[in-house]
Formats: structure tokens, C-alpha cells, sequence
């Protein structure tokens, strides 16, 4: 392997690692939400803030990741976050 190539790689690691802190992150941060939107009566799902939040992201795009990819990843992403809401709303279960 090239000195060139396993840089990148650590470099990408190096990335990966920190992507996963800031995911769990969220994924932590989302619950806070749903708290705060049970107790004001609000509904869970917004389709609209998605909508405004993928617009916002695509809007400050440098590149070089597309439109669409953008789209596809935070769409992946709210996915992610609605089945762990999901999954950590029954009471009975604790805090997740």
C-alpha cells in the first residue's frame, strides 16, 4: 500500500470516528425533542422541518457531495432517528 493511500485512510478513519461521535450525539439530542414536543401537545413528526432542514443543507453545500446525495444521507439519517425515537418511547422501558 502507498504511503499516499494508507494517509488517506487514516484521514478517513480519523473522519469516520468523529462522524460517529456526532451521530450518537444526535441521536441523543432527538429524544430531548421528542420530550419537548409531548409536553407541548405538538406532533412528533414534521415533515415540514425535514423539508426546511434538507433545504438548509443543500443551500450551504460547497461540494463536492450533491443535491441528491445530500438528500439521501440526511433522509437516512432522520430514518435512523425516528426508529430510535420509536424504540426508546415506551415509559416502561426507561431511558434509552
Amino acid at each position: 500500500m502507498s504511503a499516499d493511500l494508507a494517509a488517506c485512510r487514516v484521514k478517513i478513519d480519523a473522519i469516520d470516528r468523529q462522524l460517529l461521535a456526532l451521530m450518537n450525539e444526535r441521536q441523543k439530542i432527538t429524544l430531548d425533542v421528542v420530550r419537548a414536543k409531548r409536553e407541548q401537545g405538538l406532533p412528533v413528526l414534521d415533515s415540514g422541518r425535514e423539508e426546511q432542514l434538507l433545504r438548509k443543507l443543500v443551500e450551504s453545500n460547497t461540494g463536492p457531495l450533491s443535491e441528491e446525495g445530500i438528500r439521501r444521507i440526511w433522509l437516512a439519517i432522520m430514518g435512523e432517528s425516528r426508529i430510535y425515537q420509536a424504540l426508546s418511547a415506551d415509559p416502561g422501558q426507561g431511558q434509552a
